[in-house]
């Protein structure tokens, strides 16, 4: 009797484990993808843009190019240097989601946290020599 008993339970329990697995399979392969959000849809990501390279005009001419992809230029000046042979992205305000997406938009890989919670600015752009890849994005 007890060895019947031992059977039913692990009819039972093999049962369960099947409809588990089921429900997880039917689950998997009917659930809605959540819908992917648009980056016009999404705020405007504020910088500053400051040219780094020291080519007259190269940050107005990049300015256009960034507005059109959802990026607030509030202003535009000259770094301290003209020493950049790269250009960067400087996070001043934590903000990692905006800056995976700047970096998205701008193709720009290198970037540096100089944080600065009275910046007026989330994030600086400095325009290096290699500006040409920031127009062709």
């Amino acid at each position: 009797m007890a060895h019947q008993n031992r059977h039913i339970w692990l009819y039972v329990l093999i049962v369960l484990i099947l409809g588990i697995v089921s429900a997880g399979v039917y689950y998997l392969k009917n659930r809605k993808p959540e819908p992917e959000v648009q980056e016009q849809q999404l705020p405007a990501i504020k910088i500053k843009l400051l040219n780094g390279c020291g080519i007259p005009g190269i940050a107005a001419s990049i300015r256009h190019k960034l507005m059109e992809q959802n990026i607030d230029v509030i202003s535009v000046g000259n770094a301290e240097k003209f020493i950049y042979n790269k250009s960067m992205i400087v996070m001043k305000k934590k903000d990692e989601q905006d800056l995976a997406r700047l970096i998205k938009m701008t193709g720009i890989q290198i970037h540096i946290e100089a944080l600065n919670v009275e910046s007026l600015a989330p994030f600086e752009i400095i325009i290096g020599k290699d500006f040409k890849q920031l127009i062709n994005q």
